[in-house]
């Protein structure tokens, strides 16, 4: 559905027997909140034992992120050893993006390669165990990688990469924050009328709208007290994500 049907049936489902009211500006919040919400669902949170716990890899759980999912982006090393710098030159510009700064779009990691060899991603703690094995340490065939404040940083044998760009090539590919939607509107007669031209649709494909309402609803609900419409939202996002 369009952002303008999906505000309409939000607005409809919030009002019954005017239960409550939703501004253009709070739905266009909920919309952004809800549509991370689900991508974070779907790419699956931690659970206190540190075990994933998300959706299995099967073609609807790509299908729905395939929007979102950034493939194979090159990254430059920034002189310092992390590889950060979205850059498609052969140097590194001021106008080139970094993906894990605040301009970028970064939020969370599927996968990376270095010089066309997979990345073993760790965490910090593990990468100084690698670093001292004799049986299984980093190395040029089978690097290991970090992900830090700055960026990737890929250690090869006992020292990570550093200097300058020519110390080899990560491509990454991640998820993406999508651009927030936004119902967009001018005003006529102090009423709010749906203005297309200005408005951001849902990044996320049709088959995740229906969800999105209902979270929206469940947040509604919080926000006005209403306990119909948060067991409305709550229960029926429970019954989809069994």
């Amino acid at each position: 559905m369009t952002i303008d049907e999906l505000y309409r049936f939000v607005k409809f489902m919030a009002n019954k027997e005017n239960r409550g009211w939703i501004k253009p500006s709070e739905f266009n919040l909920l919309a952004d909140r809800v549509q991370l919400d689900i991508i974070k669902d779907r790419v699956g949170t931690v659970s206190p034992d540190g075990i994933v716990n998300g959706y299995k890899a099967n073609a609807q759980f790509w299908d729905e992120l395939r929007p979102v999912i950034a493939y194979n982006v090159r990254l430059d090393n920034d002189g310092d050893g992390d590889f950060n710098t979205n850059n498609n030159d052969t140097a590194v510009t001021a106008d080139d993006i970094d993906v894990f700064g605040t301009d970028g779009d970064y939020l969370y990691f599927l996968s990376a390669r270095y010089n066309s060899k997979p990345v073993d991603m760790v965490d910090m703690n593990e990468v100084w165990v690698r670093r001292e094995s004799y049986l299984n340490p980093p190395s040029e065939d089978f690097p290991v990688g970090i992900i830090t404040d700055q960026g990737i940083r890929v250690f090869t044998q006992t020292a990570n990469l550093g200097g300058s760009q020519d110390d080899g090539q990560v491509r990454l590919t991640y998820i993406k924050k999508p651009p927030s939607p936004s119902w967009g509107y001018t005003v006529v007669n102090n009423i709010e009328i749906y203005n297309s031209a200005t408005s951001i649709q849902l990044t996320l494909p049709e088959s995740t709208h229906k969800e999105i309402a209902h979270r929206i609803l469940a947040y509604i609900g919080v926000t006005l007290r209403e306990q119909t419409i948060v067991e409305y939202g709550t229960v029926t996002v429970a019954e989809q994500n069994k």
